[in-house]
């Protein structure tokens, strides 16, 4: 597949770590990326005040990939932070 915005891209392995069976997400982080979405998260929300936990921009996109994932409440959260694989791109999307 080509690749897009972040740096990942889609391969096939026959190994078991590391794999994800939510990997449809990331093209949406992809989207998120190529929108600015983060940066127009912090510049029209002012939820956090304190400066400490998550960014809205990290709890914008937490929300939104929960929200596709079909997570029903905040506490499905759990099962996206279960999948190692879907962990690892999220990651490598925040260091950018």
């Amino acid at each position: 597949m080509a690749q897009g915005a972040l740096p990942f891209k889609y391969e096939e392995q026959l190994q078991g770590g590391g794999m994800t069976a939510l990997a449809g997400l990331p093209v949406y982080l992809d989207l998120a990326h190529v929108m600015v979405l983060s940066r127009s998260a912090e510049k029209h929300l002012e939820v956090r005040a304190n400066g400490r936990g998550w960014s809205d921009s990290q709890v914008i996109t937490s929300l939104v990939l929960l929200n596709l994932a079909g997570g029903d409440c905040v506490d499905d959260l759990d099962i996206l932070e279960a999948d190692e694989g879907f962990c690892r791109v999220l990651r490598r999307t925040y260091m950018m």
